[in-house]
């Protein structure tokens, strides 16, 4: 009887143990609140405007992957005494929620704390554009504060500069096209011309409002030969906003080519006029 009651003490001993080891006692987090972000400029003349669309922050304690989270966020943090956090800002990859992506032309944000379990830490993260990297980054902006970088391809007409107040974003100057029935379609083009390193991160950034959609579309030298690619279509959208247009894939697949990017909309059969207004546009890559 001794002999049963000890093996059955013995293993109830054991299953304690196994649920322990199973469940280990879990501990307090600490909360980081972000409820926004800051993109603060570095050499505005470099990088162009600090106008953003970061959606998420990608968090890192300790230098270990955390996790993705959308803004505004509240962290768990399991931590002991001081701890570090890295923030790294994320965008909407081609303007989809359903490809999240850390931008790599921001700088990272550090954060140091004392871990206060069950606290809440408030925490507005800071990041710049990059500009002292190696591999260098090469920024083409066009603001229209002094010139334009979009002249007419084919169609009825073009993107042409406005001081307009109630057409520019931010600063004094942005471009438009205005439709109407007599003028239906606009195709532009950039005059520079884009050597893109093939295999390295390279966005296209833009502001952008209109009242029709239309297409970002990319034309290639490639070998000698012009190739027109539709690289993403644009809905219409009442206030402004920032794309993150992601050209990666066509500078790999083109190695060595030069890009031009074209936009192109035309009216649709159920309006009779229509303005599309662009600023801020960029082509941002590791050089």
């Amino acid at each position: 009887m001794k002999t049963t009651l000890y093996a059955l003490s013995f293993m109830l001993f054991c299953s304690m143990c196994a649920c322990n080891m199973i469940n280990p006692q879990e501990g307090i987090p600490t909360y980081i609140q972000i409820d926004s972000v800051k993109l603060l400029p570095t050499l505005s003349a470099t990088h162009g405007s600090v106008s953003h669309k970061i959606t998420d922050v990608w968090v890192y304690y300790n230098r270990q992957l955390m996790g993705a989270y959308e803004l505004p966020a509240r962290v768990p943090v399991l931590a002991e005494g001081k701890g570090q956090l890295q923030v790294i800002g994320g965008i909407w990859d081609n303007g989809l929620s359903g490809t999240r992506a850390k931008y790599p032309f921001f700088t990272v944000d550090t954060f140091t704390f004392d871990a206060q379990p069950t606290s809440v830490i408030q925490h507005t993260p800071l990041f710049n554009y990059r500009t002292t990297d190696t591999p260098s980054i090469k920024y083409y902006i066009e603001g229209f504060e002094q010139g334009n970088s979009f002249t007419k391809k084919n169609a009825d007409t073009t993107f042409i500069k406005t001081n307009n107040p109630a057409d520019v974003f931010e600063e004094d100057w942005a471009s438009k096209v205005e439709l109407n029935d007599s003028i239906n379609s606009f195709e532009s083009i950039t005059t520079q011309e884009y050597l893109i390193p093939p295999n390295r991160e390279c966005y296209m950034e833009l502001n952008y409002k209109s009242d029709i959609p239309f297409m970002v579309r990319i034309e290639i030298l490639y070998q000698g030969t012009y190739i027109t690619s539709d690289v993403i279509g644009l809905n219409s959208k009442d206030n402004w906003t920032k794309i993150y247009i992601n050209l990666k894939g066509f500078a790999t697949t083109y190695q060595n080519a030069k890009f031009k990017i074209i936009l192109k909309g035309s009216l649709p059969e159920d309006k009779h006029t229509s303005k599309t207004l662009i600023d801020n546009f960029k082509i941002v890559y590791f050089n």
